[in-house]
């Protein structure tokens, strides 16, 4: 599982900025985000209750700050940004702009050390997602959109520094953190529904089509193998991986909407490849700070 879960990873990450575009024909993105978590937030809560799970105080403020941010912040930007025309390889690109700010804000909290080896790769696969997407930064959505998901994007390496930089309690998984984190984002969606007076779902099959998409390879396969990941390897290397989605939902995005494949983008997604390669490979020496506090034991505990 730890080998294949950043394969899984970069698939179901990345479609999410599908399923955001799905969403968006049919619903805000308001709308979409609160019938995400109402359907998936009951079988999460059944199957903590049938299993008598028990959370502590400590426990439960962690994922809730991580779910304000990783899902709240940065869902509601991604989707929004979706609402306003921007393609899913452009909110991807911009969303890779991650890798680098964990990097650059974990190097300043160790007082300038870091890996260069590491530093060198998260600039080739920057370099790498520029040439998937190309031109898309000047595409839909306009400024207004990039600024959107480039919030989105600061929430979510805010939500990745709280989760390495706090260690998550060994006795709880995966399905722990998603648990929590969905009902209070369930919380925040709702407030902000009922807020804006669009909680009610449309009469269109296509919008549930666009919440099974997102509730099962989105939420289920996309944050389970995100938390999962950032356990086992670290902040840096979790968002490292991002570096492919840009080309994994082009993908996704030539298959659904006939959107055209480039050989620039091929080329993109080997160098990008070649970046993450460099960040991921094992080292003899890591810093604590790059690096989840015993990932060994995090490894075993993380699929309890």
């Amino acid at each position: 599982m730890t080998r294949l879960a950043p394969l899984a990873l970069v698939i179901l990450w990345s479609s999410g900025f599908v399923g955001a575009t799905l969403a968006a024909r049919s619903a805000p993105a308001e709308t979409t985000l609160l019938w995400r978590y109402v359907v998936v937030v009951g079988p999460l809560c059944a199957w903590a209750l049938w299993t008598r799970r028990r959370y502590d105080a400590g426990f439960l403020v962690r994922e809730g700050v991580i779910g304000i941010l990783a899902h709240g912040g940065y869902l509601l930007a991604v989707y929004r940004a979706a609402d306003l025309g921007v393609l899913p390889g452009t909110s991807a690109l911009v969303a890779s702009l991650q890798p680098p700010l964990v990097a650059a804000l974990l190097w300043i909290a160790s007082s300038g050390s870091t890996d260069r080896r590491q530093a060198l790769g998260l600039l080739t696969g920057l370099v790498g997602v520029l040439l998937v997407v190309g031109s898309g930064l000047s595409g839909a959505g306009g400024s207004v959109g990039l600024a959107v998901v480039g919030l989105g994007t600061l929430s979510l390496t805010a939500a990745t520094l709280v989760a390495g930089r706090w260690p998550q309690p060994e006795r709880h998984g995966v399905l722990d953190s998603l648990t929590v984190q969905a009902v209070v984002a369930l919380g925040f969606f709702a407030a902000l529904a009922l807020a804006t007076g669009r909680a009610a779902p449309p009469p269109d099959a296509d919008f549930w089509l666009a919440v099974a998409w997102l509730v099962v390879l989105a939420f289920v396969g996309g944050y389970g193998t995100y938390f999962y990941v950032l356990r086992v390897s670290g902040p840096v290397v979790v968002s490292a991986w991002l570096y492919l989605t840009p080309a994994t939902a082009a993908v996704w995005a030539w298959l659904m909407f006939g959107e055209p494949l480039t050989v620039r983008s091929a080329v993109g997604f080997l160098v990008a490849a070649a970046g993450v390669a460099a960040v991921v490979r094992p080292q003899r020496a890591v810093s604590p700070d790059l690096r989840v506090a015993t990932p060994a034991r995090a490894c075993t505990s993380a699929v309890e």
